[in-house]
């Protein structure tokens, strides 16, 4: 088997074969930036893990900021897909938006997602530029939508609310549970959610939204 699979190998273009190492090189990146920070990878470490050489690496990013960047809008772009996945419903605001602040909850405290925004944090003095560029990306689809359906609600009488964008962004924070998941404030996780559902029924009365 172990001959079958390099042979295969020997068989991909090299176009084919130069985007497999960058894949290899991106995952691997990530789990190493991941747990030792920014500071504590190099890219001799990357490169012994990735098995991906230091000169195919530096033929691809320009240095380690370049990679920690491609890496982090990887991650940036997955967490928003799946936060975007999911379909509010116009003829049930309340409990659409209950399932949304759940949802929204369940992605964001994974644990892959919890280290790259705790990562984020840590870097922002580092990479300024680059870290709001990134949490922009991150959240500029979701809160589009997300205002998109209030100015909805609010222009149909279903909504109280001078802004929609802006409650957009309050109802985006309270369903993240106000970050204390990044600040390690509970090791309760059932206590944590019930503390942002909570919240979110604050909001909902508060806009009077049924």
């Amino acid at each position: 088997m172990q001959k079958k699979a390099a042979l295969d190998r020997r068989h991909i273009a090299p176009k084919e074969l130069s985007r497999e190492r960058v894949a290899i090189l991106i995952e691997t990146a990530e789990a190493a930036f991941l747990e030792k920070g920014f500071s504590g990878c190099s890219i001799d470490h990357i490169a012994k893990v990735s098995g991906v050489s230091k000169s195919t690496i530096y033929r691809h990013f320009a240095d380690k900021e370049a990679l920690y960047e491609a890496v982090s809008e990887r991650i940036a772009d997955d967490q928003a897909k799946q936060v975007a996945a999911f379909q509010l419903d116009a003829d049930r605001p309340a409990a659409s938006l209950r399932a949304f602040a759940k949802h929204i909850y369940r992605v964001d405290t994974t644990p892959r997602f919890l280290e790259f925004f705790r990562s984020l944090i840590a870097e922002a003095g580092r990479f300024p530029a680059m870290s709001d560029r990134l949490r922009t990306t991150a959240t500029a689809k979701v809160l589009s939508e997300l205002a998109e359906y209030f100015a909805q609600l609010i222009a149909g009488g279903r909504m109280v609310h001078p802004d929609a964008l802006q409650a957009a962004i309050t109802f985006y924070v309270l369903a993240r549970g106000n970050f204390r998941p990044l600040l390690g404030r509970s090791s309760d996780a059932d206590a944590e959610l019930r503390r942002m559902q909570a919240d979110i029924e604050i909001f909902l009365k508060g806009c009077e939204i049924r």
